[in-house]
């Protein structure tokens, strides 16, 4: 999914869980989308496998630059996760955002 697909959505007020899955060193001290919550990598694989991430709303997740989130989106998404990841991550949304402002 791109910034301009998921902004979209979040405009109609589409039920969309925001995830950054970076480290919370990363997280705490870098851009952030508004409303996204921190859940890192590895714990996301963990809450996968205790059922602790929603399947009835849909998941976008977020990195620096879209590689993690999108490794997680692929695998998730194997165990019928309803997911999708953030092309470019926090900078594609940082830019996006520079360049429409």
């Amino acid at each position: 999914m791109n910034v301009q697909e998921l902004k979209k959505e979040l405009a109609k007020g589409e039920q969309v869980e925001l995830i950054d899955v970076r480290e919370k060193d990363e997280f705490a001290q870098g851009d952030k989308i508004p409303g996204s919550k921190n859940v890192p990598m590895g714990q996301m694989f963990v809450d996968a496998a205790g059922g602790r991430l929603p399947k009835d709303k849909k998941i976008v997740t977020i990195c620096k630059s879209g590689k993690r989130c999108e490794i997680v989106a692929n695998e998730l998404k194997k165990s019928g996760y309803n997911i999708e990841h953030l092309e470019g991550g926090v900078n594609a949304w940082e830019t996006d955002g520079a360049a429409h402002s």
